[in-house]
């Protein structure tokens, strides 16, 4: 009976050991690369691709090179996918010991005709803070009139209405107002002062071909500005493959607007890009009967030239922008009667030069140099009811940048060492002259401020990037201006980046200008004090990770900033019922935002993206240190996106919770509003469907209709002491179908 047992278990421990051999003989680890062809034709290494064993359903994704290696018992096929190429399926045997994969972009119709389906947002990998770059797939997947409307598929990015009357739209990064981010248009500062408020409305949204968002303090290269974060806009160029592009758009509102983008190529270096926009808004629309508007009549006319020129040794891109915009609102007697005078009205008549020219110079041994100048007109008349608020700004901006890759620091360096340097220096002049009358009274200011800054950036390894920088300004109002900052950025594995930034930054105060929904109430507007330059510190951390799930890729961020005011511009709704008292901060300001969102393709052609944030937002007001007013704290997001030409789908799901108001304690009993407002749904949805060339597209805004109701404090009054058009925190205007059509060619 032993020998019996014996010999069982010999002959398991037998089979066990031919097993194990054949699996060690099969069993093998394959190492491999991916490439990408791009719309040039040429190929480049695709990261985070994902590869996966088809028998066993095993994973891994490449690196930042492209790179991969993945254990496989041979025979057995590999499926390499990234998004927007066709799926590709290798089959290993024991001859291949290393696999080059090439993947071609998907095609959209049976004439071959080769169309990259672009992600609609990827997080930049390489980039030394997080940033989101939307694409123009991203930019399609709403209706996107504008830059301020190009933000509704985007968790970071808030927008919000100004006002109940002028129906402006601004966006918040952070939970903090729009004059603290940066903006860029083709890496140019472009829209503070005057534009702050309406110049959002002026960048099309079929011009743009991406929008890059990086969050926290940014390099000091562009200014001593960009305290909650930089948004650059990038318009259509000469690397866009379309020729021409034509889009028309109309909504139930009755809301006109038409685009024509071309583009003319002179040999291989010479391109010009044509911009043309205009939209017609003219119906009386008062759903909530209160008497005003609630969507102002518009009219806009824009057009911009864009020119590059490129060789080996010298780049130079240039545009010139010219913009008219009349927006009028108020209550519907201003418009239907022969006395304007005797109702409520509102009117500001913008006109807009805008002009830029970037130029770079390539030397031998890494080195180049780079130039800007931009100049900016911008003239506003306007009156909000008895008020007149008329302002132009007539702005310079300049810089120059030498940037080398050679070791600034030889002799304190290993020479044997890899570390990388790049190390640049720059000088640069900012000049801003407002003139502002509000009701007689001058508010001019007028800024000059020469810069110097330098930045260096380390790579001591492969895993870490280090930048410093620093820039020294002397405003001639606010004095000398330091403004130091950090970035590290560590590559824990090939799939997890920590990105570490901290410094600091300046905004010089517009209140008026930046703030222009103020105007639209009764309430005395009074400066407390001489008011003094913006200036805080903010400190950001964040971690970036793909992973696999059942062969499916899943993007995770997680992100946290802190915002501390040393002195911030306070507008005060609180102190009382009948005035906004603006001054310096007395007590303490500042913000935390924590940010948490995951995308993935769940299923083939199925894109979700979900995300929570948490905007706690503080600010001193009255003596009393509370939350700031009209933000909500709490946001979930979810995308859900469907792409398989010719249809593409998308449904967004945007939860706002409820929030603080500006005290109304002081108001009559019938204007007196509660302390907090509640929390709302919003959705949004899109249908798209591509006939070749042609691309139709059906969509909603505001799907479910929640608006806020009464948004304006004393409508029946507008010429009391109570009334008040500021006081918004939700949607005024309600559920907006559209129709429209894009052709490219």
């Amino acid at each position: 009976m032993k020998a019996i047992k014996f010999s069982f278990i010999n002959i398991i421990l037998l089979f066990i050991t031919i097993s194990l051999n054949n699996y060690l003989l099969n069993a093998k680890i394959v190492k491999g690369k991916v490439y990408g062809v791009v719309e040039t034709g040429e190929k480049i290494p695709l990261p985070s691709a994902t590869i996966v064993v088809k028998e066993s359903k095993k994973a891994t994704m490449t690196n930042a090179q492209g790179y991969f290696e993945i254990e496989v018992l041979v025979p057995q096929s590999i499926i390499v996918s990234y998004i927007g190429y066709r799926k590709d399926t290798i089959l290993l045997d024991e001859m291949k010991q290393f696999v080059e994969v090439t993947l071609y972009p998907e095609l959209t119709s049976e004439e071959l005709v080769v169309e990259a389906n672009k992600p609609s947002l990827v997080i930049e990998k390489s980039s030394i803070t997080k940033s989101e770059i939307i694409t123009s797939s991203g930019l399609k997947k709403a209706a996107c009139c504008n830059l301020s409307e190009s933000f509704v598929t985007n968790p970071t990015v808030d927008v919000t209405y100004t006002d109940a009357v002028t129906g402006v739209k601004q966006i918040q990064l952070l939970g903090l107002a729009q004059n603290y981010t940066q903006i860029l248009l083709e890496a140019v500062p472009n829209f503070q002062g005057l534009a702050a408020n309406y110049g959002l409305l002026f960048i099309p949204g079929a011009w743009m071909e991406s929008i890059s968002i990086s969050t926290g303090t940014a390099s000091v290269t562009r200014g001593y500005e960009s305290i909650t974060g930089q948004i650059n806009v990038q318009l259509k160029g000469v690397e866009n493959p379309e020729n021409i592009l034509f889009n028309a758009y109309f909504n139930e509102l009755s809301r006109a607007e038409f685009n024509l983008v071309t583009k003319h190529e002179f040999g291989k270096n010479f391109f010009v890009n044509n911009f043309l926009h205009g939209n017609f808004f003219n119906r009386k629309i008062d759903h909530n009967s209160d008497g005003f508007l609630d969507v102002p009549t518009n009219i806009q006319f824009n057009i911009l030239e864009k020119i590059g020129f490129k060789t080996d040794a010298y780049e130079n891109e240039s545009f010139l922008q010219f913009v008219y915009n009349n927006s009028k609102s108020g209550q519907l007697g201003y418009f239907d009667t022969s006395l304007p005078n005797s109702f409520w009205g509102a009117e500001v008549n913008t006109r807009r030069i805008n002009f830029a020219t970037k130029n770079g110079f390539i030397f031998e041994g890494d080195k180049s140099l780079g130039t800007i100048f931009s100049f900016i007109h911008h003239k506003q008349n306007s009156f909000f009811g008895n008020r007149d608020f008329d302002a132009e700004q007539n702005s310079v901006f300049t810089s120059i940048l030498w940037s080398s890759n050679e070791n600034p620091f030889p002799a304190a360096t290993n020479q044997n060492h890899s570390t990388k340097f790049n190390f640049t220096v720059g000088l640069s002049y900012s000049y801003n002259n407002y003139h502002q009358y509000v009701e007689q009274k001058n508010l001019s200011k007028e800024e000059s401020v020469p810069g110097v800054l330098t930045e260096l950036s380390i790579a001591p390894v492969d895993q870490i990037l280090l930048v410093v920088g620093s820039r020294l300004d002397f405003h001639n109002l606010a004095g000398k201006l330091f403004t130091p900052r950090l970035h590290i950025k560590y590559d824990l594995d090939e799939n997890t980046i920590v990105r570490l930034s901290f410094g600091k930054g300046f905004h010089f105060p517009l209140p008026l200008i930046e703030n222009q929904s103020i105007l639209t109430s009764s309430r005395e507007i009074l400066f407390a004090e001489d008011l003094k330059i913006e200036e805080a510190w903010n400190f950001g951390l964040s971690v970036s990770n793909n992973f696999l799930i059942f062969g499916d890729l899943f993007t995770l961020n997680l992100s946290y900033y802190h915002t501390n005011f040393i002195n911030q511009i306070i507008i005060d709704r609180d102190i009382s019922a009948e005035k906004i008292y603006i001054y310096n901060k007395t007590g303490k300001s500042y913000s935390n935002s924590f940010q948490i969102d995951i995308s993935a393709d769940v299923f083939p052609n199925l894109t979700l993206l979900a995300a929570y944030r948490l905007n706690d937002v503080w600010m001193t007001t009255n003596n009393i240190l509370q939350r700031k007013p009209l933000i909500s704290p709490h946001k979930a997001f979810l995308n859900i996106a469907f792409t398989k030409n010719p249809l593409f789908l998308d449904f967004t799901i945007e939860f706002n919770g409820g929030g603080r108001l500006p005290s109304t304690k002081g108001y009559p009993a019938e204007y007196r509003l509660s302390d907090r407002y509640r929390s709302f749904v919003v959705l949004y949805g899109q249908f798209t469907y591509k006939f070749g060339a042609l691309e139709l597209y059906l969509g909603a805004e505001n799907v479910g209709n929640f608006k806020q109701i009464n948004p304006i404090i004393a409508a029946d009054k507008p010429f009391s002491n109570y009334f008040d058009g500021s006081m918004i925190w939700g949607p005024i205007d309600g559920r907006k179908v559209y129709v429209g059509m894009r052709y490219t060619k």
